[in-house]
């Protein structure tokens, strides 16, 4: 979760979802429609059904799921009559760490957990997807793809004061390298004059950082 940095909670590119919000996107689907919409761009239904192999109908259906819970909202600069364009509102979503003596614990613990777990599973299934694709990336991407674990002994402490420091670090780079998406006309053809975009080997990069305690049946 990153919702221990307060760089993180503080940015307006940061959603920090209600237990009631946080509960809409606890689900598989809606998660990975909002990671593609937030690297890809506005989307409509339809792009969106076939990149993800399911029909328009249910697609449609999570996207107004995710507009009525604050996730995305219409893109009105592409939308036109009948095609509507869908954009995500913010680039990234932290989760609260509910203080022990907050009010409705209960309910916050179980939306953050339920959250982690599909969060988790969409972040295997990523992982996953990526070793597959290592073996046909051209040299320099096969050298930059890295999966790699750093296993220490840390105090409670101290694992929050790295976590707020990699944190830091991940998120400045978003700032220094924002996604492609926030140019809205890119959608329509037109490109980037900086350079950003003209480099073949430029691609949208996804920095995946876990922190959690070993479990003791992993130890034995």
């Amino acid at each position: 979760m990153e919702s221990q940095h307060d760089q993180a909670s503080t940015s307006p590119e940061a959603s920090t979802p209600t237990p009631e919000q946080l509960r809409a996107l606890t689900h598989p689907i809606r998660l990975r429609l909002l990671g593609i919409l937030r690297i890809n761009g506005s989307a409509t239904a339809t792009d969106l059904a076939r990149m993800t192999e399911l029909n328009t109908g249910s697609t449609s259906y999570h996207l107004r799921i995710l507009a009525k819970y604050g996730f995305i909202e219409r893109d009105s600069e592409l939308s036109s009559g009948r095609k509507l364009f869908w954009k995500a509102k913010q680039l990234y979503t932290t989760v609260e760490d509910p203080s022990p003596d907050s009010d409705d614990i209960e309910n916050k613990l179980d939306a953050a957990g339920a959250f982690m777990q599909v969060a988790a599973t969409e972040t295997t299934r990523q992982i996953l997807q990526a070793a597959s694709d290592w073996r046909t990336m051209d040299t320099a991407w096969q050298k930059a793809t890295t999966m790699s674990d750093y296993a220490m002994m840390l105090t409670p402490h101290e694992a929050d004061d790295i976590a707020k420091e990699v944190q830091g670090i991940l998120l400045n780079a978003m700032q220094q390298h924002p996604l492609i998406h926030h140019d809205t006309k890119r959608s329509q053809g037109s490109k980037k004059t900086d350079g950003s975009t003209t480099d073949p080997q430029r691609k949208a990069v996804e920095m995946q950082f876990h922190l959690f305690p070993i479990a003791q049946g992993l130890l034995r």
